[in-house]
């Protein structure tokens, strides 16, 4: 026997490949936004800095992990990382405050 007559492979029983198209809606949410905002927002309201900082590093994840049909720098992540900074300022400012006007807090 030759070895054409002898493969069970069938040429018409062949289906093409074809990969699954992504659409954006289909992806999935911007994850490192939202927790760099639910961070922010807890370390501002407990006053941690830990929490402030984990938010900065969420925020900054956010901006480089952006598509570029995302929008421009006045996107969502930009957003995220101009409040993180916000939080932070907010939350050293007392100390630096207290620090040239010679008050002990």
């Amino acid at each position: 026997m030759s070895a054409s007559t002898s493969d069970p492979r069938r040429p018409d029983a062949i289906v093409e490949y074809r990969p699954e198209v992504k659409r954006i809606e289909d992806d999935d949410p911007d994850v490192p936004g939202f927790v760099s905002l639910v961070f922010a927002i807890c370390g501002l309201m407990i006053r941690n800095r830990t929490c402030l900082w984990v938010g900065m590093i969420f925020s900054v994840e956010s901006y480089l992990n952006q598509r570029a049909s995302e929008g421009g720098l006045l996107g969502s992540p930009a957003a995220t990382i101009i409040f993180s900074l916000s939080t932070l300022v907010m939350n050293y400012l007392p100390e630096i405050l207290a620090i040239y006007s010679g008050v002990r807090i």
